[in-house]
């Protein structure tokens, strides 16, 4: 009676098995990546990116979920410079800090910290999916001419981006993914006439490298 009792409840615990999915993914790239502007009401400055092209670096740790997909947290790193344009007339707000200037070349940095969903993997060639939200900050705006940090150093904007593209993958567990990037942050209106753009938007081409560890457990 003791083995029958001990067999049923056996046959009702719920079983664990493995697939050939990787439990995480670990992203790894470079994008070319254009900006046009941010228009800061606060400081009624102007930083003008000038649709140049520029480096971001991002990297990404991913939860592996079915048929390859994976979600997680990603950020970037980019350096990029800009013309720095402010109207003295217009008084800083109170806890603003920094310098300002009519117009001065100047450099910022500009990092994202997003949850990323990524579709698309396995051997050979596939289509790639990622949709990605969270936030941009803009920190350490710095004068070219000698190193002032300028007021609207601090600036965090939340941020939406949408991915496609197409990749190779070497096996199951190891992929390159080349992507078409389109991301817009939305910059907060204050002070701003209601001509005034309030998005930054920043297209980009990407390359990434894709590693899979660990084996996915799944419930049967």
């Amino acid at each position: 009676m003791l083995v029958s009792i001990a067999d049923a409840a056996s046959a009702q615990r719920r079983q664990r098995g493995f697939t050939s999915d990787p439990d995480t993914w670990a992203t790894f790239s470079v994008a070319g990546f254009r900006a046009n502007g941010v228009n800061d009401g606060a400081t009624g400055s102007t930083w003008d990116f000038g649709n140049s092209t520029n480096f971001q670096y991002r990297a990404s740790l991913e939860k592996g979920w079915n048929s390859g997909a994976s979600f997680g947290i990603a950020g970037s790193y980019a350096k990029v410079p800009f013309v720095y344009s402010s109207d003295l007339a217009i008084p800083l707000q109170t806890g603003v800090t920094g310098t300002r200037c009519t117009s001065c070349n100047a450099h910022l940095n500009m990092m994202t910290l997003v949850g990323t969903f990524h579709a698309g993997s396995g051997i050979g060639f596939h289509q790639v999916l990622e949709l990605n939200g969270g936030a941009v900050f803009y920190q350490n705006l710095k004068r070219d001419s000698d190193g002032a940090t300028l007021a609207g150093s601090g600036n965090i904007d939340p941020l939406l981006s949408f991915s496609y593209g197409f990749g190779w993958g070497f096996s199951d567990r190891t992929s390159l993914d080349f992507t078409s990037d389109y991301a817009i942050a939305i910059h907060e209106r204050e002070n701003q006439a209601n001509s005034v753009s309030n998005t930054n938007t920043m297209p980009a081409l990407r390359v990434m490298l894709r590693m899979g560890f660990g084996q996915r457990i799944v419930g049967r």
